[in-house]
């Protein structure tokens, strides 16, 4: 295992959670919206009772892809303060996983609300907070 955060492959599978809910959700719209359409040679599959459960699984679906693109990732935050086995601090968390500063704030507000992390006592001469892991 290398000690390494790949922030591109967490980038990239965020973005593609986004796409393709934003996609599912515009699809079972358009499933619902078709199926009271009056016209009656159009050939589609889904009239009635199919339409309405594949309308409303591609939404369901398609929110769940969104709520998990969008989410704050802080599975991948803790997962990158066991990597490092020390203390972390916010630049660093901006630096490895490549956030913004106000996103890194609040990953480690809620680990340390979580329990996962906390505040490191001997910060002598410390330009920036140092977050270390729980044991």
């Amino acid at each position: 295992m290398s000690g390494e955060f790949n922030w591109a492959g967490f980038h990239r599978r965020r973005k593609f959670l986004k796409l393709v809910g934003v996609v599912m959700v515009i699809g079972g719209l358009y499933t619902l919206v078709d199926m009271m359409g009056e016209i009656p040679d159009a050939p589609t599959l889904f009239r009635g009772n199919r339409a309405i459960v594949a309308g409303m699984a591609l939404i369901i679906f398609g929110l769940l892809a969104l709520y998990h693109g969008y989410k704050l990732p802080v599975e991948e935050a803790l997962d990158l303060v066991h990597r490092k086995g020390r203390g972390l601090t916010e630049s660093e968390l901006v630096h490895d996983m490549r956030v913004d500063r106000a996103t890194a704030h609040r990953i480690l507000e809620l680990l340390i609300a979580k329990g996962f992390v906390r505040r490191a006592t001997d910060q002598a001469g410390a330009t920036e907070e140092v977050f270390e892991p729980v044991k």
